[in-house]
């Protein structure tokens, strides 16, 4: 809810521009910090799960199962509430890089439904970074842009793009045995759509539809906490758990059922909910 502050802001894009420039002329006094944090917290690469739960990791739905449907339940496309692509130099540790790589392949996603060009090439320049960052190779390069470019007005090429983009950096991490990192990507990814979901709630003059997408995202949330469980021997990944469980009150405690209106109090909760969440991940 405090997002949507943002969207009837006169200065909204001032902000974001201003927190651009910050953020450049304080990343070099920053680097000897951001190197031991990132020391600090290096992603662990040893933690074995069973078959089934990476079957389940790797079988989780892209963004687009939401970003379809919003589109398909006329919802509109709202830049301000997607993370800034200024924050994209402020994450360091793995952690971080991975968890908001998922954040912004919704955005990117959410873009790209839209058929918002500029957006989507700024958010698919903020994937590229994180991803290179992380030594996700072989997914993101340069011709990626120009087919976006390219691609400009025609929204079926443009989200098949991100499609395969999506379905390459699976396969990528999945061959690598990387499957924390893809475990952080699917958790920053589904908290993100959730969270324009909820937020696009608020402001729909009539919310039926869209709760009704929220309702439906109950199973996933139940799958992701399944994954999430089976790394929770790693102190970082339990505390990122217990921040997601929170996210399960959104279907219990609202009086959210599908095909039904929710009234305007309980649709401001459950996006405050949804944004304390994201808060944590985008910060």
């Amino acid at each position: 809810m405090k997002a949507l502050k943002k969207i009837f802001s006169s200065v909204a894009l001032g902000s974001l521009f201003l927190a651009f420039a910050i953020s450049c002329s304080n990343n070099a006094s920053n680097q000897e910090k951001k190197t031991n944090e990132a020391v600090a917290d290096t992603i662990n690469k040893v933690i074995t799960v069973s078959p089934e739960t990476k079957n389940l990791l790797y079988q989780f739905p892209t963004p687009f199962e939401v970003t379809q449907l919003l589109i398909k339940a006329k919802a509109g496309f709202i830049f301000d509430i997607t993370n800034p692509p200024a924050n994209v130099s402020k994450y360091s540790t793995e952690n971080a890089k991975a968890l908001n790589l998922g954040v912004y392949s919704a955005d990117l996603s959410y873009s790209a439904t839209f058929n918002r060009n500029d957006e989507t090439t700024k958010f698919l320049g903020c994937t590229s970074k994180l991803a290179d960052e992380l030594g996700i190779a072989g997914v993101y390069d340069q011709s990626l842009v120009e087919k976006v470019k390219k691609f400009n007005n025609n929204k079926d090429s443009l989200t098949n793009l991100v499609t395969k983009i999506f379905s390459s950096t699976n396969t990528f991490l999945s061959k690598n045995n990387r499957n924390q990192v893809a475990v952080l990507i699917a958790t920053g990814t589904f908290v993100e759509s959730l969270y324009i979901a909820a937020e696009l709630n608020v402001v729909a003059k009539d919310n039926t539809k869209i709760a009704t997408i929220i309702a439906g995202q109950k199973d996933n949330l139940d799958k992701l906490l399944t994954i999430l469980d089976a790394y929770k021997q790693d102190k970082q990944m339990m505390k990122i758990g217990e921040e997601v469980s929170k996210l399960k009150s959104i279907f219990t405690d609202y009086g959210l059922e599908p095909n039904k209106k929710l009234p305007r109090d309980k649709a401001g909760q459950i996006g405050d909910l949804a944004e304390s969440v994201r808060l944590l991940f985008i910060q």
